[in-house]
């Protein structure tokens, strides 16, 4: 053990490498709780300091997402400032995991939920284990992805739409809105990167008890290569009011069938807004920062409102989401 707080521990394994660093996260299911997420930023600083990577793994699950018990004890008391600032730090350890000056390596097994996902999404890689359920759930409790999320699927819109003729990011955020919307989670490592979590040069690793192996040798690769950190891209083009307007539409078929409730609706169209942009120009250029505040104002709206208050409370008693 290198340092060790109450959230995660810092280790290394000499035997296999001792210039890169593991850190896990030592919490029940390993929820993302205020321990885990400033253990986290420790844990990058360290690394950046003394190791040449740093490995991101524990046993399954890889993570169960934001500490709801911590969420639901801040609501009762009405503390919303409190609320956003723990989202900030959510969002400014996702940013610390992404733009680390050593590479980061998220070794993947089990469940990954919610802030799970945004966690490893942020790696410069990831190693999965093929069995894998990897999704951004939060809609199932009316809220929106928040610890970076969103940012970076809009982010990912923009580059790829920037390769093809029209340069429409909306054609690639209709996808991640459909996959956030309803809450899909992947049934495997490989079809994670079908959904988005992972992309094509991600490894998928058969036999999970080589996960961290593998990890650790993909981390020695990259640093050995020269790796640097990319650089946060500044003219982000977001498909704006008309993107928002255009999952409305899919949206209000889906009301006037019967499929959603109204505050489906709502959390639904909360993620819109963030996947594109905010309530601004389409085209508008935008940068990372931009979009991490979108999301962020958006999801702190959303704990304000009593139905996602009642699902939060529903899934702390019952383990199960509600449907109102």
């Amino acid at each position: 053990t290198v340092w060790e707080n109450e959230g995660v521990r810092l280790w290394t394994l000499p035997q296999i490498d001792a210039e890169i660093a593991i850190v896990s996260v030592k919490s029940r299911n390993h929820t993302l709780g205020r321990e885990v997420i400033v253990g986290m930023q420790e844990a990058v600083a360290r690394a950046e300091a003394g190791f040449k990577g740093l490995v991101l793994w524990h046993e399954a699950p890889f993570a169960f997402g934001a500490n709801l018990k911590e969420v639901a004890e801040a609501i009762a008391v009405g503390d919303f400032e409190l609320l956003e600032q723990y989202v900030a730090e959510f969002q400014n350890t996702s940013m610390a995991l992404k733009y680390a000056s050593v590479p980061v390596i998220a070794a993947v097994q089990g469940m990954a939920l919610g802030g799970g996902c945004e966690f490893l999404m942020h790696a410069a890689k990831r190693v999965i284990a093929l069995e894998s359920y990897i999704g951004l759930v939060e809609a199932g409790v009316g809220l929106i992805p928040a610890g970076g999320g969103c940012k970076e699927f809009a982010v990912r819109a923009a580059q790829l739409a920037a390769k093809t003729a029209g340069n429409d990011p909306f054609e690639f955020i209709q996808p991640a809105f459909t996959t956030i919307a309803m809450a899909t989670v992947s049934k495997s490592g490989a079809e994670a990167r079908e959904l988005g979590f992972a992309v094509d040069t991600d490894r998928i690793v058969f036999n999970a008890n080589e996960l961290l192996y593998v990890a650790l040798r993909e981390a020695r690769g990259l640093a050995e290569a020269g790796y640097y950190p990319r650089l946060s891209p500044r003219g982000i083009k977001v498909a704006g009011r008309t993107g928002i307007a255009n999952c409305e539409l899919m949206l209000a078929n889906m009301k006037e069938g019967g499929m959603i409730s109204a505050h489906d609706y709502a959390v639904a169209r909360a993620a819109a807004t963030a996947l594109c942009g905010g309530d601004v120009e389409t085209g508008s250029l935008v940068d990372e920062q931009w979009l991490l505040t979108v999301e962020r104002k958006l999801f702190v709206d959303l704990l304000k409102n009593p139905k996602t208050q009642q699902r939060i409370r529903h899934m702390l008693e019952t383990g199960k989401p509600l449907r109102n």
